[in-house]
């Protein structure tokens, strides 16, 4: 932690010395705060009617009104004044008046930073934290005071995000950036109550998901290229714009730059056949290992993953049956990859072979991308995009379409989610022709109930 550097100030030999500046010093009221160092004092202008505070630190001299008439309260101020700019140096921060957006974003960053140390949040949570504040936050807000943003500020920086064609998905998610700092800074009393802010409307889309055909056309396919070499290549079309071709590499016909090499292998043959039974997040991938499975075998078969915290959530997920099989392939074709014919309880599920396990997930991406491709399932008929995700979307939307009386919130929880996204997201494509029999359904006829004519 860098050392306070503070410039003592000497009491001028007689009152028409200036102390700073080179005019009207005489008629400047100033006073010192007992207990304080004197690079800190609160001073009157004779032409003001508040009292300011001055504070020299790192090199940097810093004013800011008090917008207090009574030297008592103005004295307050400047206490709370020094230990807010104090605070912000020992965390590293490049000494600047407190009130300066950039100031205090950092300092927002710093507490991002402590919460990463503590295990509070990913990696990723802050990477993308920290990449959305200096790509657009800070660049629009930084050279501001946290005072001067109100809604108007406000309202042309979402103008000028829609500008950029950026979706209300993330347009919102850099408001919430931006509330968050001047939420802190309204805690240090720097701003009274943070501004409104304008609302926009967000439209939740269906994630993508695949009918039971369309998940066997998948699997048909990963098993059938399992083992080839495929290219995934971009290209400019005839009207300019770049396309993407995934193509054997054997293939005679290929456009534009080869960007990357994809090997197909069983893990995505297993893979695909895993997550649609399993439930688990594309994330769940990279983090799982044998010693998190355990295979449960009595009234009923199933796996229990007890996989690391993901989402805040830790509740271990209940699978389905045929994730079993899916499992037991996908372990017994690794075990027989290895000299010893077996596999460690440490080794990782799916490609245990890189260590890199963000690069592991990349590659099991881009095989799906390849997959994709070739049964021609990107998108689905409504349009959406499909992914690796929309295989755990698959699983849930299989459970509320086939499951017999299917508790919500038992699924919720089972994959890791609220009974809320559930309804926001995953059951958004279920309609009422794909519950018809539960629609159409009657109760029994009750002991002495009316029978209704129908």
């Amino acid at each position: 932690m860098p050392a306070l550097k503070l410039l003592r100030f000497d009491t001028p030999a007689s009152s028409e010395q200036p102390v700073w500046g080179r005019s009207r010093t005489s008629e400047i009221q100033r006073e010192y705060i007992p207990g304080y160092p004197q690079t800190l004092f609160i001073y009157r202008l004779p032409a003001s009617q508040y009292w300011w505070v001055r504070f020299y630190i790192a090199g940097k001299t810093l004013r800011k009104t008090t917008k207090q008439t009574g030297k008592r309260e103005a004295t307050e101020f400047a206490k709370r004044y020094f230990e807010q700019v104090t605070s912000n140096y020992r965390l590293g921060l490049v000494a600047a008046a407190p009130e300066n957006f950039r100031a205090q974003a950092k300092a927002v960053l710093a507490l991002e930073r402590a919460k990463l140390s503590r295990g509070d949040i990913t990696q990723i949570t802050y990477d993308n934290f920290e990449y959305r504040f200096n790509k657009s936050v800070l660049p629009f807000f930084g050279h501001l005071s946290v005072q001067e943003i109100n809604y108007i500020r406000l309202e042309q920086y979402v103008t000028h995000l829609s500008s950029l064609e950026i979706s209300a998905v993330t347009v919102r998610s850099y408001l919430l950036l931006v509330r968050k700092v001047l939420s802190h800074a309204s805690k240090h009393g720097l701003i009274q109550s943070v501004p409104e802010f304008p609302s926009v409307r967000v439209r939740h889309k269906p994630r993508g998901w695949f009918t039971p055909a369309e998940y066997l056309k998948l699997w048909r396919a990963a098993r059938k290229l399992s083992g080839q070499t495929w290219e995934i290549r971009k290209y400019l079309d005839g009207s300019g714009v770049k396309q993407t071709q995934y193509v054997s590499r054997d293939a005679e016909h290929k456009l534009g730059k080869r960007m990357c090499y994809v090997r197909m292998t069983e893990d995505m043959v297993r893979l695909i056949e895993f997550m649609v039974n399993g439930y688990i997040r594309p994330t769940d991938i990279k983090h799982m290992r044998h010693q998190h499975i355990d295979i449960i075998q009595g009234d009923y078969l199933y796996l229990r993953l007890r996989l690391p915290e993901s989402k805040g959530h830790t509740d271990p997920i209940t699978t389905m049956p045929q994730a079993v099989r899916a499992y037991q392939k996908l372990k017994q074709y690794h075990a027989n990859q290895n000299e010893s014919g077996q596999v460690s309880a440490s080794d990782y599920v799916f490609v245990p072979d890189y260590p890199s396990r963000d690069h592991a997930l990349q590659l099991l991406q881009h095989q799906f991308e390849v997959i994709l491709a070739v049964t021609g399932l990107r998108s689905d008929v409504n349009g959406e995009h499909r992914s690796l995700y929309s295989l755990r979307h698959s699983s849930i939307m299989y459970r509320l379409l086939y499951g017999d009386g299917i508790n919500t919130l038992a699924l919720a929880r089972n994959a890791r989610t609220s009974v809320e996204m559930i309804d926001r997201f995953y059951a958004k494509p279920l309609s009422g022709e794909m519950n018809i029999d539960m629609l159409q359904s009657k109760r029994g006829r009750r002991s002495g109930s009316v029978e209704a004519v129908v």
